[in-house]
């Protein structure tokens, strides 16, 4: 194996490794609190099923021996569940194809939990969607939750089926996370352990009703759902994810920053593109306010898509490898595609940035 070949997989192994310790400290918080832990899981799930399908993808080539040890069981909803994280960006479906999810998401729950009431009059009070808030900001919902399991037609509001259905998968994703990163030797605390419980407070919602105070009444059910998809996602990141503040967590909290920022910013433009002309002033206003905010140009930058792209698969580019080395901070990917930033300038303005999109998203939802 070449050099360059050899630092390539070296650089990826420390990469994906990473994540998976932060999954370690995650799952390890998981298991010593079970009775809080429904809500933060569901937050994490889809990234934990991204960590888990690119690594194992990684190390198939980098460490076929070491792959083969991690085989997981619940494949093909880890990996529905891995591109959940794009968005409008899932190259598979794009944005028509989450908005068919929803569809099929919202008209679940509706079958399932309304007009069920014997006394017709009563079934004004009945709800079909469940939200979790924290510290005042919405962080899930059960649409959501569904939506980012990669299981859309559960009964989305039936926490305890739900529960079961993330714990079987959670059990999955558990033992691929302890088999990996076993010879590893961090042990340490998770976002959870800073978390205040009492805090996450839930309400239970008529959607058809709901749905037409959020963002925008001339948008769809399912563009609405998708756009709460949007702000848990940052939410989460902003008022629960930041409190780790544990070093060996600063890697992944840029990454899950930035392709979240990525992500969200990206299926921002499309929607605007494709129902822009639907929108109201106030909606269109507050859209061009995140778009054109000096730091969504920093993300979608053209060279954000070569080094969002190393952040999820692991493997820098080819092109780039020469000027990386193992003893520079995130081994100089930031300086190499943001040569303005080092890697704490860019934590820092990533930082910033989604708690100003997260803010906004929360005005416009109230708008």
């Amino acid at each position: 194996m070449s050099a360059s070949a050899s630092l390539k997989h070296d650089i990826a192994t420390k990469l994906l490794e990473s994540d998976l310790m932060f999954s370690r400290r995650f799952l390890g918080s998981v298991l010593a609190d079970q009775g809080n832990s429904v809500i933060p899981a569901f937050c994490m799930n889809n990234y934990l099923s991204l960590f888990i399908y690119e690594s194992h993808r990684t190390l198939k080539i980098t460490d076929p021996q070491r792959a083969a040890l991690l085989t997981y069981s619940h494949e093909a909803v880890i990996e529905k569940a891995r591109h959940s994280v794009k968005l409008f960006d899932g190259s598979k479906v794009g944005h028509a194809g989450v908005l068919a999810e929803f569809t099929a998401i919202i008209a679940a729950g509706r079958e399932r939990f309304l007009n069920n009431t014997w006394f017709p009059p009563a079934r004004v009070l009945e709800t079909d969607l469940g939200e979790w808030r924290y510290r005042g900001r919405l962080v899930m919902t059960t649409q959501v939750a569904s939506f980012f399991m990669g299981i859309p037609t559960i009964a989305t509001s039936d926490i305890p089926v739900i529960g079961h259905t993330l714990m079987a998968v959670a059990e999955a994703q558990a033992r691929f996370v302890d088999q990996a990163t076993e010879s590893l030797a961090w042990h340490g605390p998770s976002f959870m352990t800073a978390m205040s419980f009492g805090e996450l407070k839930s309400r239970d919602r008529r959607s058809e009703r709901y749905f037409k105070r959020l963002f925008d009444p001339n948008l769809s059910d399912e563009l609405t759902a998708s756009l709460s998809a949007f702000q848990c996602s940052l939410n989460f990141l902003d008022v629960m994810l930041s409190a780790d503040q544990t070093a060996a967590s600063a890697e992944t909290m840029l990454k899950l920053r930035f392709i979240t920022l990525y992500h969200v910013l990206s299926s921002l433009t499309e929607l605007k593109a494709e129902y822009g002309s639907k929108l109201s002033s106030a909606s269109l206003g507050l859209l061009d306010a995140i778009l054109s905010h000096q730091s969504s140009g920093t993300v979608m930058h053209a060279d954000g898509r070569g080094f969002r792209n190393t952040l999820v698969h692991y493997t820098p580019e080819e092109r780039v490898v020469p000027r990386l080395s193992l003893s520079l901070p995130y081994y100089g990917l930031v300086e190499e595609y943001y040569p303005a930033h080092d890697f704490t300038t860019l934590s820092q303005e990533l930082g910033e940035h989604t708690t100003r999109v997260a803010m906004l998203l929360d005005e416009w939802a109230q708008n």
